[in-house]
């Protein structure tokens, strides 16, 4: 088989690999959903356990990192892989651990940390039509119209759904604005590595590369010692974070490995539905008709990118040229 395939004519993608499989990719992205809707609601919690949000952030990706490493360093073919990277793709796997493994992280959570848990889904939901809009400029994704007005519903129930009206406009805004921003060029750039260079490999780089940065950086800021002044709450906090952010990771890159960057964003920003689903059970509050009204729309315009983009990339698939020997 030739090691790069035809182009899709939906999407813009090269498979390099193995062949992309959407059913795959939408499913992950439903999963990663649920796994997303659950970390904001456990991330708002844990991160004000800790005086240091960045060594917060640390940790947590570490145990990402450290999980990620062991089958990379274990197993022959990913050595291989490791061994058959250009200089090039060194290049951008350092950029997305440095912009997607640490600095996002430590804004994001550096504004979790100054704002309140609505306004910083509000800014991170938005993520998706960054994603979009770079995914179309840059790597050639295409979709019809109606995938496109399914995104504006989604912007328009998700706003409604979380309650714009208590956003602020306060000094955690603009660190969770640019730590979106930031992901959104990431997860575009990711998706651009995943044509030469395998899952696992984008993952470790990412997490492990960037958890060292991260520690890297809370070491040069003369803040390491505050490690082992934690409690063991905050380490359980940290570990268990860190198995939810490493469920997250899996089925992002996987997702993004058979799917489109724009769906397996815009399908996982519905999460603000679990998330308002954990808060209604755990903390007995009562929910507005009006943010009800929007996480509907909300879920009407996911099961849209879910039907309509799916069928899309599948026709793209079957229509695609078989490899040549």
């Amino acid at each position: 088989m030739s090691r790069v395939a035809a182009a899709d004519t939906a999407t813009g993608n090269t498979a390099t690999t193995s062949a992309a499989n959407p059913r795959l990719g939408y499913t992950l992205a439903v999963l990663n959903m649920v796994i997303s809707g659950t970390a904001i609601y456990v991330n708002s919690l844990g991160v004000r356990m800790f005086s240091d949000s960045t060594l917060y952030t640390a940790l947590k990706n570490s145990v990402v990192g450290i999980a990620l490493l062991v089958p990379l360093v274990f197993s022959g073919r990913s050595r291989a892989d490791w061994r058959r990277l250009g200089a090039r793709e060194w290049r951008l796997l350092i950029i997305v651990a440095l912009i997607g493994g640490s600095v996002s992280y430590a804004l994001y959570f550096r504004g979790l940390q100054l704002t309140t848990p609505v306004t910083a889904s509000l800014v991170d939901h938005t993520q998706f039509l960054i994603v979009a809009i770079f995914a179309a400029l840059f790597i050639g994704e295409r979709f019809g119209p109606a995938v496109w007005v399914a995104l504006a519903a989604l912007f328009a129930g998700v706003t409604l759904g979380i309650g714009a009206g208590t956003v602020r406009l306060d000094a955690g805004m603009p660190f969770v604005a640019a730590a979106t921003l930031l992901f959104a060029a990431d997860f575009v750039l990711m998706k651009y590595l995943l044509r030469t260079v395998s899952a696992l490999m984008v993952m470790t780089f990412k997490m492990t590369f960037g958890s060292l940065f991260l520690l890297l950086f809370v070491a040069a800021a003369g803040r390491a010692a505050g490690i082992g002044q934690l409690s063991l709450l905050q380490w359980g906090f940290a570990g268990i974070t860190g198995l939810i952010l490493l469920a997250f990771s899996i089925t992002s890159v996987l997702g993004l490995r058979h799917a489109s960057a724009t769906a397996t964003t815009a399908i996982p920003a519905g999460s603000p539905i679990i998330t308002t689903v954990l808060v209604v059970i755990s903390r007995h509050v009562e929910i507005s008709p009006w943010r009800w009204l929007g996480l509907s729309l909300a879920m009407l315009a996911v099961l849209t990118v879910f039907i309509l983009g799916r069928r899309q990339e599948q026709g793209a698939q079957a229509a695609r040229p078989r490899d040549t020997p």
